[in-house]
């Protein structure tokens, strides 16, 4: 960690997004709640390059309560993209990065710049109790706080509640656009092995919101399963040790096991929940193979 940064630096929050505008007004209420004594502002970055978007941004009801920038990041897509263009219009010290579908709670900035005092790049745990339908939720299971931010290989902070000093984030080049997912993971393991410092705290200060649909949730999950085998596969020869090949197996023989013609009270997996674990694994299976990412 550097000298000299302030306890209360001025944080520039970016907001990266292709979501409908009811969903980032509820981010934006959060944001307006925030306890930090300190002054942000906070950038949307679209990436759709909606008119409808940045009229919305530029005539906000909280233009009063919070400072906001639209950015037109749609030409090119991806989070990645839209984080990084964002962060060219940011005037903080500090940066603070959340999706534009969850809500971050009132002390989630304060905590962020408190854990950062120590840390060059630092990440909280999310909960889901808040958003998400029993549905939701019976489909993607909670992960308990202290097991979020861990990987095979490094631990992360989650793109979602995601804080980092912005002369760290511009000395690394932002975020790798090349990856459709798990590029906040890619940027984390990238600043540690650069000889950054990360620090994650497993209170949970951001509500994420869970696909409530089939059709999304698979898409959502085999992207994720595949971008992560892509992400394990590129950094073998940086120490992230190989997937092996009998814990794919393994998880195989649970998922036919498990499958729904299975008696629910026998298996305790929901269809969904079944469903977006096929449609992940399936996803690490090709990743896995293009990427070389198995090991025996």
């Amino acid at each position: 960690m550097s000298e000299g940064r302030s306890l209360t630096p001025h944080v520039t929050v970016v907001i990266p997004t292709r979501n409908p505008i009811q969903l980032l007004d509820e981010q934006l209420d959060g944001l307006a709640k925030q306890d930090y004594p300190g002054a942000f502002d906070v950038v949307v970055s679209d990436n759709g390059g909606s008119a409808d978007m940045a009229d919305h941004v530029s005539s906000h009801r909280l233009k009063d309560a919070l400072t906001l920038t639209y950015v037109d990041s749609s030409d090119d897509s991806g989070a990645a993209h839209a984080r990084n263009r964002g962060v060219e219009a940011a005037t903080g010290d500090f940066l603070a990065f959340c999706d534009a579908d969850d809500v971050v709670h009132p002390t989630w900035l304060r905590e962020l710049v408190t854990l950062a005092q120590q840390h060059d790049l630092v990440g909280t745990a999310v909960e889901t109790t808040s958003l998400n339908s029993a549905r939701a939720l019976s489909w993607t299971p909670t992960t308990q706080p202290e097991r979020q931010g861990k990987s095979p290989f490094l631990p992360f902070a989650i793109g979602a509640s995601l804080g980092c000093w912005t002369s760290v984030y511009r000395d690394l080049g932002g975020m790798d656009n090349r990856y459709s997912t798990s590029q906040d993971v890619e940027f984390s393991w990238r600043a540690q092995l650069a000889g950054y410092s990360l620090g994650f705290s497993n209170e949970q200060l951001v509500a994420y919101r869970l696909r409530d649909e089939f059709k999304p949730l698979i898409r959502q999950s085999y992207r994720l399963g595949y971008g992560f085998a892509k992400l394990q596969g590129d950094y073998r020869d940086r120490g992230c040790p190989p997937v092996k090949v009998r814990r794919v197996l393994y998880w195989w023989t649970l998922l036919l096991l498990g499958n729904p013609l299975v008696p629910r009270f026998v298996v305790r997996v929901s269809r969904g929940q079944w469903v977006r674990a096929v449609a992940a694994h399936t996803g690490e299976v090709r990743g896995g193979i293009r990427y070389r990412t198995f090991g025996w």
